[in-house]
Formats: structure tokens, sequence, C-alpha cells
């Protein structure tokens, strides 16, 4: 069932591969997996038997990214194929919002793609899911090898509903991720009419140019590396992947029951056994995620340390900090495992915003819509003194990581900071950003160091008196690389100020030569993804346009 969070303007649902044994359910998950996440910041769950074959489930988390103002998160299950674990796909099927049929196109297994079709129609019912009406897109897979049924034959058996229907060789990615677009377009545009979402910012007529935005850079990258799969398929897709492996069949490996009530018993507890592994699995998702962004912050401090030279006390004692902080987070993020008081509340499945509480999502890929590598951290220098006679800028507090809230609470915080400084040079605020702006997609720690940096150095450099105004709006950038022209949205925070910041220094801050705050800041913003420019304004006025990336 679909889950919303409309404070922090997040959609997580929830979608399966369903089909006979041995189709392709999870090579299509490995091949996402290969082609979304190349950094291979999340991972792949896999339950299976001592044979490699899926016990339970596959596992994928899937960040779209931002999609109408939307985080839209997907969780990506297949479901066993052999046909003694029907139990097991009826509950894994449980909440579906979307169904991939992936199909083995060979004539020779045209009995059990029609009686996997068959029992898919029966378990959805089961789980009080009108077939007729789930979202269903279906793959024609294994088209590399001889004896295919063609479109027409499979259509007649498999599609009687007439659903979006793709071949595919998903071992060497052909049509892996065409399929999983148009499955996602048709589930998102279902969500939109369901739920109304059209008052909310989420037109259903407008999901699928969205979502192909979405995906356009994912499809020229699948289009790019099918070829080179084609050339050798025999190695299978390296994926980043964690495997729990059954070396019996734990589902048949007890010994018989007997009595009228053995079927809901058993029912009941492998239900309870599935959701036991899906939390895990989640959990175990997003302590990955977490644990490598914690150990590149970390490797990268100590990096620094060693560049350090010993009287630059005030730099090391930052950096320390720093690592300190996170290993303190990572600490946290451990002991609250499997803690239910510590998981984030808010989330509900409810669209119309009820009080009443959900299922908390796990931690996912929420950088863009693919996954980019933990950018490294590097610490803020101290403030210089002011110029005489005004005394000198009072350090800016330590860092310390926001992970969660808004910005408007993570300026608020970095404000609150220098406010001796923002007194000394006798400067007023207007912190013009509303309270529900979501955070961009980087990391907590080296955000706020970054912007604690900025506001430093528009401190020192402003006019005594003056007003320092913040705002932000989301802006579409045109950024040109080795492969042409890519269209990409930012969070624009711009700062309005009046100094003597000179056309030259601004010159030396936005090629990151500048080796004052506002120059480390710069290179911070550079390793998250993104970039500092400057606009004067009306009155001599300046406005400092700080650019980073969203999800």
């Amino acid at each position: 069932m679909v889950q919303f969070n409309f404070t922090e303007r997040t959609i997580k649902a929830k979608v399966v591969y369903y089909g006979p044994a041995q189709s392709g359910k999870t090579t299509n998950l490995e091949q996402i997996h290969r082609l979304t996440d190349p950094a291979a910041n999340n991972r792949l769950i896999s339950l299976n038997t001592a044979q490699d074959r899926t016990l339970f489930f596959d596992l994928l988390p899937f960040s779209l990214g931002a999609v109408s103002g939307y985080d839209f998160k997907i969780q990506l299950y297949t479901v066993p194929g052999q046909v003694q674990y029907n139990a097991t796909r009826r509950v894994v099927l449980a909440g579906a919002d979307a169904v991939v049929f992936v199909a083995d196109a060979r004539r020779s297994l045209a009995k059990e793609n029609q009686a996997a079709f068959e029992n898919m129609k029966v378990n959805l019912l089961a789980n009080r899911l009108v077939p007729e009406k789930v979202p269903l897109v279906l793959q024609y897979n294994k088209q590399d090898l001889p004896e295919i049924m063609t479109a027409a034959e499979l259509n007649k058996t498999l599609n009687p509903w007439g659903r979006p229907a793709l071949a595919a060789v998903a071992a060497q990615g052909k049509g892996v991720i065409e399929c999983f677009v148009a499955v996602v377009q048709d589930m998102l545009a279902a969500i939109a009419v369901k739920y109304n979402l059209k008052e909310k910012g989420l037109d259903p007529s407008s999901v699928p140019a969205v979502v192909q935005d979405a995906f356009a850079e994912v499809l020229k990258n699948a289009a790019a590396a099918a070829p080179a799969a084609a050339a050798q398929p025999s190695p299978a897709p390296r994926a980043a992947k964690v495997v729990v492996s059954h070396q019996t069949d734990s589902l048949h490996a007890a010994p018989p029951q007997t009595g009228s009530e053995t079927g809901l018993v058993s029912e009941e507890l492998l239900h309870r056994s599935l959701r036991s592994n899906v939390e895990l699995a989640e959990s175990l998702s997003g302590l990955v995620r977490e644990m490598n962004l914690g150990l590149a912050a970390i490797l990268t401090q100590a990096e620094l340390l060693m560049f350090y030279r010993e009287d630059a006390r005030d730099k090391r004692q930052v950096a320390i900090a720093a690592i300190q902080q996170e290993a303190a987070r990572l600490k946290r993020v451990v002991a609250d495992l499997g803690d239910p008081s510590a998981a984030a509340a808010g989330v509900t499945s409810d669209p119309l915003g009820s009080t009443r509480s959900g299922a908390s999502a796990p931690t996912m890929l929420s950088s863009r819509s693919m996954a980019i590598p933990a950018p490294a951290v590097r610490p803020a220098a101290p403030a210089p003194p002011a110029a005489a006679p005004a005394p000198a800028p009072a350090r800016m507090a330590s860092p310390v990581a926001t992970a969660n809230g808004s910005l408007h609470e993570l300026l608020q915080d970095v404000l609150g900071g220098a406010q001796e400084a923002l007194d000394a040079q006798e400067l007023s605020v207007e912190l013009r950003i509303p309270p529900t702006t979501v955070l961009p997609s980087c990391p907590p720690v080296t955000l706020r160091q970054a912007l604690a940096g900025t506001v430093e150095g528009l401190v020192t450099s402003s006019f005594r008196g003056t007003q320092l105004s913040l705002r932000c709006e989301r802006k579409p950038v045109l950024l040109k690389g080795r492969d042409g022209e890519v269209k990409r949205d930012f969070l624009m925070l711009a700062l309005a100020h009046t100094g003597n910041l000179s056309p030259e220094d601004q010159q030396r801050v936005m090629q990151g030569t500048d080796p004052g705050p506002l120059g480390q800041a710069t290179r911070l913003f550079r390793e998250m993804g993104g970039f500092v420019r400057f606009a004067p304004l009306p009155g001599g006025a300046l406005e400092t346009r700080v650019f980073l990336p969203v999800a």
C-alpha cells in the first residue's frame, strides 16, 4: 500500500516482479541496481536457497528523486517462482502498488507462464487487490534464445487486458529499464488519480513525461551499456548484493502438522517471518548507506589531519570534532537499529494526512534519482579578524550534523552559531525561507560546514549596520558536459548583503582559490555537486547564490 508524507513531500510505493521459476525476475533487479546505482551505495538484499534460488524475496530500495516536488521512493521485490512457495508469493504480493510479470518467451515454457499468471491473479485477489485494476506491465524475457513465441502469441495467453508488454533480454540489460519506466509511469499515474494528487501538485496527465524525464539519464546509460553486455553475455552482472543463503529448505524441513487450523497457523507464521525479514532487509540497506557516508567523512577528515601542520591547531581541532561527531552519529545509527522508538514518525498510508502513524520508511538512496558517491567532508576554517576598530567576529560554533528537519531549521542553527559575529557587525538578518523547505541532497555535516563558512565570510565582508537577507527557490539549470547538455534541478539559496566583496574576490571565490571561509565553503559546495554564483542587486547590494543539488 502506497505511503504518503505530505509534510516531507515523499511517496513510498511497492513494485513486485512476478513470474514462473527462473524467468529472470532476480536478474531484472540486479540489472536495475547495476544501471541505476553504479556507486553501489545501496544493496540488493536476497534471501536464497543453497542453490542460489530465491527463497523468500529479493529487495532493492530505489529512489526516483523529485517528481513534481515529491521525493518518490520505490521498493522493488521479487517472489520465488518455484511452485511449492505459493504461500510466500502471496505474502510478498500483499500491499503491491504495481506488478511486473516476467514471462519466459520460450515456446516450451508456455504452460508455466500461463500457470504463473493465473496464480498471480489468485494471489492478488487473496490480498484484496483487483487484478484488472492493479497497474501491470508484462516483460517477455529471453528474446535471445531460440524457439521463442511471438508477441501476439504471448499477448493472447498472458495479456487479456491489453497492458503494456515489452520484449527483453534481462541477462544483457536489454528492455529492463524500459520495463521499469513503464510500470513506474502506470503506477504513479494510478496513485495520482486514486488519491486526487492533482490538487497537491501531481497532475496524472503529466506523470508519463515527468517519469520519462527523470529516467532520461539512466535510459541513456542503459542503452550505452547494452552493446557491451551483449558482446560478453557470459559474466553475471556485478552488483553490490547481500545474500542470505539457507542450506536447507526451511519451509519444508519441519515435520508435518495436523489439525483443522494448521493452514491458518502456518500462513500467519509465514507472514510474520516474512515481515521480519523485510524489516531486517530494510534496516540493513539503510545501515549500509549510513556507514558508507560516515566512513567516507571520517576518512576524509583523517587525511586532512595528516595534511594540517602542527601549528594549525584550530583546523586540527575542527577536523577532530567532525570525526568525533560522525563516529557518535554512526554509533547512534547502530544503537537505534531495531529500536521501534527510534523510527521516524509521520509516514502514513492515508493521503489525506490523518494522524494515524504508519511504518517508518527505511533509509534509502536520497540523492538524485540515481545514486551518487558519498562526497568528501572538509572542515570549515576559523574566521579571520575583522578590520579595526571593529572587534574581531566570534569564531563559528563547531558543526553539528542535521540529518533531519528543514532548511529553515538548519539555517536558524547556523545563524545562531554566528550570532556574536552578527552582533559585532551590527547586522540584522531577514530569513525568508519557508519552514517546510526540505534539505537538499547533501551530507548534513558537510552542508552545515559549508553554510557556516558562507555566513561567516559574508558577515566579515558586510558593511556595519546593514542587513543580511536569505531566500530560496527551486531552479532548473542547464549543465554542459562531455555528453552534451543536461537539465538538473537545484535549490538556489540566495544571500543578499551589502559589503566590500570586489569582482576580483568574487572570481576567486567562484574558482575555489580564495583562502578565506567563502572560498573553503565554495569548495565544499563543489564536492556536494553544487556551485556558487554572484548577482548584483539595485542599490549596490550583492546576492551570493548557492546552488545545491536536490533529489
